[in-house]
């Protein structure tokens, strides 16, 4: 019989390197390292923006993790080295224990397959891409966004031509809620059925139930009575009205329009001396004005706001340095501001110091929510509604005995003063702008209505009624309203609101230009990528802001088919070693055996 020669494939000197990366000790120490590694890129998020990692971690800490390339594990250095030495180390173990036996082929195919994975694994870490691209209907793009926030480019262009969203059908649900028990319930929409909430004294019945509703406000004159009046204004700059609605004298008598520099007012007057003032004063509007409360001693007054002027009261003294109509869109020009969030910035001096603050005319408990020097007084700015700073106004008067005059002022001048007639145009200066007054209310009142738009259900309404301790309510209630409808005692509360994930899917027709032809085109999914040039493009995002956008992202893994073969060298081994090594052994069995008769 032959003599068996013992590691017939390993090298014949047995140096220590050798010995070590054929001991199987080392294997057991570099998967836990790995294990180790995958732990922690479990447990660190991975693949962010620098400042991202200052804003989590704080920054020494951050900076560790950078250094030891702990914000990103798997395409580490000393991640790739730890796969390299474990590949060595399954060489040299497949070499050392290869006997050269037909029954260790499914040994060697096993360790072999696992080394082109861990190869193929290697060089797609080392030479690999990945990135996002944000990319807009029509957009062709020939680069992409890695995520440390660099630029790689593409060797071909990628163009989106659509991108599509699916929508789940949405889902609602009517809420109650009880403010002084902190309860809350969700109704079934069961028209005409009285639904009592437990336990409290409130009981609601749905009587209409609509799935698109839309409210309609329609215009209407009450009575001939001049209680409330008010008129429609159009104004032209050419066949058709380029501005119109309704100026209510006891309401909203104002319109501004910061494009055209211009206000138009409607304003009710009751004696001639008024009609006289309205026609021959140009005050345009009235001021900002700003009071200081002395809260201990009890003690205020009002001053009117001018810039970079100063007033006191006792030992305080305010300089006001900035007056803005929207403090939101405070860079903007004055005449381009919106009368939203009216605020002055002062300077005050007082006993405690010198501080620079706002004081917001509709938010007067700012000062209370955040700490100031000067704490013994209180600063309160009222702006009036028809405060504006446009160079033009028109003032439509109506005074007694039926006078009607409008009034064209610019610039603090008067320029135009004269009568005006029902659904008459009348010249404004120069302006090239014509004025008509179309209709004229001397009761005017607000008619609502809701209607069913379709059968969709796209915008649901319910006709409730709401009985509890004040009595009976009745109220229409929106699915799309922001704030909930309060029952008469302020205690109860019903919302309509939407709820759930409204997005189904999202998916992106993608176009390739190679060399300015049209070489692939595909409309892609989540799992169902574009793949070309060795690049995978798969749908992974979307702008909700913007639904003509579509966010995609990119992985080009130059080591992937040799992964590909590993996986099927290793199934191939699989196969031989559960049911093809049997059939060998019991072939070899039998050869021997006859050899031996």
């Amino acid at each position: 019989m032959a003599k068996v020669v013992k590691n017939a494939g390993a090298p014949a000197n047995d140096s220590l390197l050798w010995n070590l990366f054929t001991s199987v000790k080392l294997a057991v120490v570099l998967i836990f390292l790995m294990a180790l590694a995958c732990v922690l890129g479990t447990f660190i998020v991975q693949d962010k923006l620098p400042q991202e990692y200052v804003t989590r971690y704080g920054e020494s800490l951050a900076s560790f993790l950078q250094f030891f390339q702990l914000t990103h594990v798997f395409q580490s250095h000393w991640f790739i080295l730890l796969l390299l030495m474990l590949c060595v180390n399954l060489v040299c173990c497949t070499i050392e224990r290869w006997r050269g036996d037909i029954l260790q082929l499914g040994f060697v195919l096993t360790h072999t397959s696992i080394i082109l994975i861990l190869i193929g694994s290697i060089i797609g870490l080392g030479f690999g891409q990945k990135g996002v691209i944000w990319i807009a209907e029509g957009q062709k793009i020939q680069q992409f966004t890695r995520h440390d926030a660099s630029t790689a480019p593409l060797p071909f262009e990628l163009e989106l031509v659509k991108f599509i969203t699916e929508k789940h059908d949405p889902k609602f649900e009517l809420l109650t809620y009880i403010k002084d028990k902190h309860s809350e319930k969700v109704l079934p929409i069961d028209v005409r059925t009285p639904q009592h909430i437990s336990r409290s004294p409130y009981t609601v019945t749905i009587k209409e139930y609509i799935p698109d509703a839309a409210l309609l406000e329609e215009a209407v004159n009450n009575s001939d009575a001049s209680e409330n009046p008010a008129v429609f204004v159009q104004l032209y700059n050419s066949k058709e009205p380029a501005v119109e609605g309704w100026l209510v004298a006891k309401d909203r008598n104002t319109y501004v329009d910061n494009k055209r520099d211009l206000k138009l007012e409607y304003r009710w007057l009751n004696s001639a001396e008024a009609l006289d003032k309205a026609t021959t004063q140009t005050g345009t509007s009235e001021k900002p004005t700003l009071t200081i409360t002395l809260e201990e001693k009890k003690t205020s007054k009002v001053f009117p706001v001018e810039i970079g002027q100063s007033v006191s009261l006792e030992e305080y003294n305010v300089k006001f340095l900035e007056f803005v109509l929207d403090f939101t869109q405070k860079n903007l020009p004055m005449n381009q501001q919106q009368l939203v969030n009216p605020a002055v910035r002062i300077e005050l001096q007082g006993p405690q110091g010198t501080e620079s603050r706002w004081v917001f005319a509709y938010f007067p408990d700012w000062d209370q929510m955040h700490p100031t020097k000067n704490k013994g007084l209180k600063l309160t700015c009222n702006v009036p509604q028809n405060t504006s700073f446009v160079g033009q106004q028109i003032r439509i008067l109506h005074g007694p005995d039926n006078k009607r005059l409008f009034t064209y002022i610019k610039d603090d001048k008067i320029i135009q003063t004269a009568n005006w007639e029902l659904e008459k145009k009348y010249d404004i200066g120069g302006t090239g702008h014509q004025l008509a007054i179309a209709k004229f209310y001397p009761n005017f009142g607000i008619k609502q209505s809701v209607v069913k738009r379709s059968d969709a259900l796209v915008k649901p309404a319910v006709h409730v009624e709401i009985t509890g301790p004040a009595g009976t309510f009745t109220d229409w209630v929106f699915a799309d309203e922001e704030d909930a409808t309060p029952y008469t005692d302020g205690n109860f509360f019903l919302l309509y609101k939407q709820f759930g994930e409204n997005i189904k899917d999202w998916k992106s027709t993608l176009r390739v230009i190679d060399g300015g032809e049209v070489v692939a085109e595909k409309t892609i999914e989540v799992n169902d990528p574009l793949k070309y040039g060795g690049y995978a493009f798969y749908q992974s995002s979307y702008d909700p802001e913007n639904p003509k956008i579509s966010g995609l992202q990119v992985a080009r893994d130059p080591g992937v088919s040799l992964v590909y073969v590993g996986f099927s060298t290793l199934c191939f081994g699989i196969i031989f070693i559960f049911y093809l090594k049997p059939l060998v052994r019991r072939k070899i069995q039998t050869m021997k055996a006859e050899e031996e008769k």
